[in-house]
């Protein structure tokens, strides 16, 4: 495996900008493996929060006026961009976890099906419709966004976790604030980065490290 594949620092990422803690802070991420410092992460506070949630609610409006089907081609390219770098996503998922490298290439796959399969939920975007006890009147729902949504994952199973979580809430139109497990603060950071180059707007996601 290739151990470069995770940088000596991981930081946030914040309105589509990696950035330090504000405090500048950070604690030692371990090798499950070998006890040898993987990385140094970023530390973050109440602070860096508020940052965060503040960036998701600034594009979480024009995210919304998206139609489904935009929104769904974007989470496409990101989906597509895994695919393109399951190895190397797997790679981190076995070094922060311990697991093997087999497991995580399997658990990279299923998280891009899920991914694959949220985005394409953006042309099955259905509400319903039902009669009304009114002449000449109907009753229907209507899907939209509630705003910004806090994902909280575990670490056991990292990129699939990550996976579960943001596709379903951004093809919905909401924004995002996704606590990192700090067991595997670098499988969300990789995630991100693939979402920002893949051409995710600024503040959809954001990714805070941290206990």
């Amino acid at each position: 495996m290739d151990s470069n594949i995770i940088p000596d620092s991981i930081p946030n990422w914040i309105n589509g900008q990696e950035c330090a803690a504000v405090s500048q802070e950070t604690f030692d991420k371990l090798s499950p493996d070998t006890g040898r410092k993987l990385s140094r992460v970023a530390r973050s506070r109440s602070q860096d929060v508020q940052n965060a949630i503040q960036a998701a609610r600034l594009a979480q409006a024009e995210w919304a006026e998206r139609t489904p089907v935009e929104r769904g081609d974007i989470l496409h390219d990101i989906a597509q961009a895994m695919r393109k770098h399951q190895k190397e996503i797997a790679e981190i998922v076995a070094m922060e976890t311990g697991m093997s490298f087999s497991a995580a290439m399997g658990e990279t796959g299923g998280a891009i099906a899920q991914g694959e399969f949220a985005s394409g939920e953006g042309r099955r975007f259905y509400g319903r419709t039902t009669t009304s006890g009114v002449p000449n009147k109907y009753a229907m729902t209507v899907r939209q966004p509630l705003g910004v949504a806090a994902l909280i994952i575990a670490a056991n199973t990292p990129i699939a976790n990550v996976a579960w979580k943001v596709f379903p809430a951004l093809i919905c139109g909401n924004a995002a604030v996704l606590k990192a497990a700090e067991d595997t603060p670098a499988t969300a950071w990789y995630f991100a980065q693939l979402a920002h180059k893949a051409g995710l707007p600024p503040g959809v996601l954001n990714v805070i490290q941290g206990y």
